[in-house]
């Protein structure tokens, strides 16, 4: 539960003032005389503090740019507990939704010139290569792929296939941390998803299981939280027997159709793959909570699942994604007869009884169009852009080029001139298998710690 400004001001060092204080001004001018150049800031800002009441001076502190507050720690030791309070975290991440948005970014991996190294850089959506967050000297440069399309809470979910090896990252504060080795042999089909709990305001990464058929455990729930020295069992008693055979669907469809679990309301969300169960269900999404580390299940929308969507349709060609901080399972109708040559783009309106509504009508025709209709994996990824500007749908592409090569693209679709247009283009060479993606949206920032100190740029 959060508290309140006020409240919070209270961890603030703050002396009783005696006598008449100077003002800032008058203060800014004491310090130019009394102290040399290198320490008239520190003490500018010190003396300031004392002249603004706690909670005036958290209201302003929380409207800095992160790396103002980055810069800050080294004020005194108080402001730097402050500002890696969860409290100050969890106020400065609300007040962010609520302040003047700035350009929405992309996160990119790249490799290096050296053979154990990749970078991770921020560009803009023209593709321009902005700025180096940091170089991660631990994976391979064509084995780094990320998982998250799109940052939770800040964080994102980066996978090593060499290793393998998981790390969480934080783009702001270009802090990254590697995850302790897995407990279950890698030869497992698994899948791996980041979310926040709400209740210790902290990250985990839940990873679904499934071994082979003659496992005692065929199904397991391995979760990682902050700071532990290795995976454990999901608190909550791992996955029920009754949906035992969906938890097995999920994980296979993940790990074969590199579609990672999407995380929304508290929930992490996979896509049963329908071709892998036996019988036909109107609840083709797993769920697991962080919170209680439980499971569910949610019905589908309703043109989904029925004898004869899949008949004619395929059944592999759903995917999940959040936009506007609500669940939607996009429908890819592109190898449809006739040939429908669209994405539907459904939204979650209600958890109990399986409410959704169509929310988007994607026309792939087109000049950009047409390229979208003949490649292997179309994924739509997010939203970019503001109320002022528009919002416009991402909408990521993948097609094997030759042995090894593949190449990825970004889109944009603005659903108020039905335009598409390409943002993006890497052509990349992997020698393991090719990953999700190597780029997600940098649309969110944070203060949420990985546990790790920055890494230098």
């Amino acid at each position: 539960m959060l508290i309140g400004a006020a409240e919070i001001g209270g961890m603030m060092d703050s002396s009783k003032r005696k006598g008449v204080m100077p003002s800032c001004g008058d203060a800014a001018k004491i310090t130019a005389e009394v102290f040399p150049s290198n320490k008239r800031k520190k003490a500018v800002v010190s003396l300031c503090t004392l002249l603004l009441p706690d909670a005036m001076m958290l209201e302003v502190l929380l409207r800095l740019p992160i790396k103002s507050i980055l810069r800050f720690r080294a004020v005194c030791r108080s402001w730097a507990a402050l500002f890696s309070s969860k409290d100050f975290c969890s106020l400065r991440m609300a007040i962010s939704k609520e302040l003047p948005q700035a350009p929405k970014l992309l996160m990119l991996v790249s490799p290096t010139t050296g053979l154990n190294s990749t970078a991770m850089y921020s560009c803009s959506p023209s593709g321009s290569r902005d700025d180096l967050l940091f170089t991660v000297d631990t994976a391979r440069r064509n084995s780094m792929g990320i998982v998250t399309p799109s940052p939770c809470h800040g964080l994102t979910l980066l996978y090593d296939d060499a290793a393998p090896a998981y790390y969480v990252c934080n783009a702001a504060t270009r802090a990254i941390t590697r995850l302790p080795p897995h407990c279950t042999p890698p030869t497992y089909r698994s899948t791996a998803g980041l979310g926040f709990d709400a209740r210790t305001r902290e990250y985990k990464v839940v990873r679904l299981i499934s071994g082979r058929c003659g496992d005692k455990e065929r199904n397991k729930c391995e979760v990682y939280t902050p700071g532990a020295a290795c995976w454990r069992p999901a608190a909550g008693g791992g996955v029920p027997f009754r949906l035992y055979r969906y938890a097995i669907s999920a994980a296979i469809h993940a790990a074969t159709q590199k579609v990672p679990p999407v995380f929304a309301n508290g929930l992490l969300h996979w896509f049963i793959g329908p071709s892998l169960i036996a019988a036909r269900t109107r609840a083709p999404i797993l769920t697991f909570s962080l919170t209680d580390e439980t499971f569910g299940c949610v019905r589908s929308p309703p043109p989904f699942w029925t004898s004869e969507v899949h008949l004619h349709y395929g059944s592999e060609k759903e995917h999940l994604v959040v936009m506007d901080d609500h669940l939607c399972m996009v429908r890819d109708l592109r190898n449809t007869i006739p040939r429908d040559g669209t994405l539907e783009i459904w939204k979650l309106l209600d958890y109990s009884p399986g409410e959704w509504s169509l929310y988007h009508r994607i026309h792939l025709f087109g000049h950009v169009g047409i390229y979208l209709l003949d490649v292997m994996a179309v994924r739509v990824v997010g939203l970019i852009g503001g109320c002022r500007s528009g919002k416009k749908i991402v909408i990521a592409s993948s097609k094997d080029k030759f042995a090894g090569q593949f190449e990825q693209k970004l889109h944009t679709y603005d659903p108020r001139c039905q335009a598409l247009e390409t943002i993006l283009s890497i052509t990349e060479t992997h020698t393991h298998t090719r990953p999700a993606s190597t780029f997600s949206l940098f649309d969110e920032e944070s203060l949420v710690q990985v546990h790790s100190k920055p890494m230098d740029s």
